[in-house]
């Protein structure tokens, strides 16, 4: 009879712990909402080259703390370092050229000048040496006139008539050598005036050579900008998570070489089966158990609520059961973490307590 007693005992405490239990569990899912598919998440950041090359140095590790602009990967550069190298070379050549041609055109400017300067001098001093011949020939005129007039009058000799003849025809002469040297020296002059054209020629022939440097400082610049490619910096602060490429592999531009991750900046998301979302809102409490901490509870808040379910993110969740006619889709859920452990990085798994009625706790 005792056994039986004892027996009979142990069967009412079990039926009173499972109904106690199975109360438990009706009331806490009345209550929250519970989830243990949950997962660290971060904003990894994926590095990887804009063009395609070679990778020569990978120059961290995984694991590594990183600055920003810190440079991580270098591709192969040899070939762009000197094609920069020929094209500076023939920047400066294009510049020598240039210099050369500025000197010419300065010098041949200088030389027309003083050319045209000494030929106008010329011109004016043949001028005066013809008004100076015009005034003698005036008077040697007048002079054979008077003669004549004695002449015709018996006043004077005939040789001495003769004599004044002379000198008039020599001055006549002499004006018209002078005139024709006046003419000789102007057409000198306009020839020389001609030869300013060469210094348009000079001036075209600069041109074209700020036209060719243009080309090439933008080609400099161009492949400036190709080098800088070869050399990838991190564009933040923070932990190389994963290196998926190494020294001596070939790259395509958009190909991920590594991951890098702010380990100060996650949050938990969680992903909510669509027949509970309606009890979820911005500012809930919620219980936190990580996988990697089993033994102490967490808290934290219900931040952002996705607007997209996993599925059509293309997120692979764990399935929870059927609705209408298929599976339950998913929603994600961020959740704020109040006081994380150490430690934690992207992917550790957890699960969560969402607590829907402020006024009913159950921690």
């Amino acid at each position: 009879m005792a056994l039986k007693q004892t027996v009979r005992t142990i069967i009412l405490v079990g039926v009173a712990g499972g109904v106690l239990l199975a109360s438990y569990e009706t009331f806490h899912w009345f209550t929250h909402v519970y989830e243990d598919d949950a997962r660290i998440r971060s904003e990894l950041t994926k590095i990887s080259a804009q063009v395609d090359g070679k990778i020569s140095e990978v120059l961290i590790e995984e694991g590594a703390q990183v600055t920003k602009g810190q440079t991580l990967i270098r591709l192969e550069d040899s070939d762009i370092r000197l094609g920069l190298g020929a094209l500076r070379t023939d920047l400066q050549l294009k510049e020598a050229e240039r210099t050369r041609l500025i000197s010419e055109k300065r010098a041949f400017a200088t030389e027309l000048a003083s050319k045209l300067q000494t030929q106008f001098q010329k011109i004016r001093a043949i001028e005066q040496e013809h008004l100076s011949i015009k005034g003698r020939l005036a008077l040697s005129r007048k002079n054979l006139a008077r003669i004549k007039f004695l002449l015709d009058k018996n006043l004077t000799s005939e040789d001495k008539f003769n004599t004044e003849q002379d000198k008039l025809l020599k001055l006549q002469g002499q004006s018209g050598l002078i005139e024709a040297n006046i003419e000789v020296a102007k057409r000198e002059y306009d020839q020389l005036k001609s030869t300013r054209t060469q210094i348009d020629v000079i001036l075209e022939k600069i041109k074209i050579s700020d036209l060719e440097q243009t080309r090439i400082k933008d080609d400099i610049r161009l492949q400036e900008v190709e080098l800088g490619y070869r050399s990838i910096g991190s564009p933040i602060d923070g932990v190389v998570g994963r290196v998926h490429r190494y020294a001596g592999e070939y790259v395509e531009d958009g190909v991920t070489i590594l991951m890098v991750h702010n380990p100060k900046h996650f949050w938990l998301e969680a992903y909510v089966d669509e027949s509970q979302m309606r009890h979820v809102r911005s500012g809930q409490a919620v219980l936190i158990e990580f996988e990697a901490y089993p033994f102490e509870d967490y808290f934290g808040t219900v931040g952002r609520i996705g607007n997209v379910t996993t599925a059509e993110m293309g997120i692979s969740t764990m399935s929870s059961g059927t609705g209408f006619g298929g599976g339950i889709e998913r929603v994600p859920v961020r959740i704020r973490i109040d006081d994380p452990p150490p430690n934690l990085t992207p992917g550790m798994r957890a699960r969560i307590n969402i607590r829907i009625y402020e006024r009913i706790k159950l921690w």
